[in-house]
């Protein structure tokens, strides 16, 4: 596992915040977060596809593209941009694996917030422009946040 601070350059960071953060920024409604058809009705996030099955799903997907370079992306699977909502309690989303084979995944922090990413036993703290890059046939999960309105993160599943 690797964790990166200030992960892109200053500017392009800052911009990616703004477009992500924005009231126009498209999210959709996921009414489970680890596992379909969790029982939990306080497992929900919303996600923005910008790549799987083998195509762009979003017009965005032009201006992840420098992202793409800097993780040295071989070949994509899967990018979404997620957001938890703060529900009053940090809530933390049962464990799960994105893919059940060897592949690279990376969670890119948008924002500041008092939620992370657990990996394995390690937990990674929200922090903006920070990226960990991990095998994402590994268990992980993640959580809500409470200090912020909303906790945003990029999520890449890659070769």
């Amino acid at each position: 596992m690797e964790i990166k601070d200030n992960f892109l350059e200053k500017n392009y960071f800052k911009t990616l915040h703004k477009n992500l953060l924005s009231n126009d920024f498209p999210w959709l409604y996921q009414d489970s977060v680890a596992k379909p058809a969790e029982n939990n009705y306080n497992h929900f996030y919303f996600t923005h596809t910008l790549y799987e099955d083998l195509t762009p799903k979003t017009n965005y997907y032009q201006h992840i593209i420098p992202i793409l370079q800097k993780l040295k992306v071989k070949s994509l699977i899967r990018v979404r941009a997620i957001m938890y909502v703060n529900q009053g309690d940090l809530i933390i989303h049962d464990k799960h694996i994105d893919y059940p084979f060897t592949h690279n995944a990376a969670v890119l922090y948008v924002n500041d917030n008092d939620g992370y990413t657990e990996i394995g036993n390690k937990k990674i703290e929200s922090v903006a422009n920070r990226v960990s890059i991990f095998d994402g046939s590994i268990e992980h999960n993640s959580t809500t946040c409470t200090d912020q309105k909303v906790r945003v993160v990029m999520s890449f599943n890659y070769f």
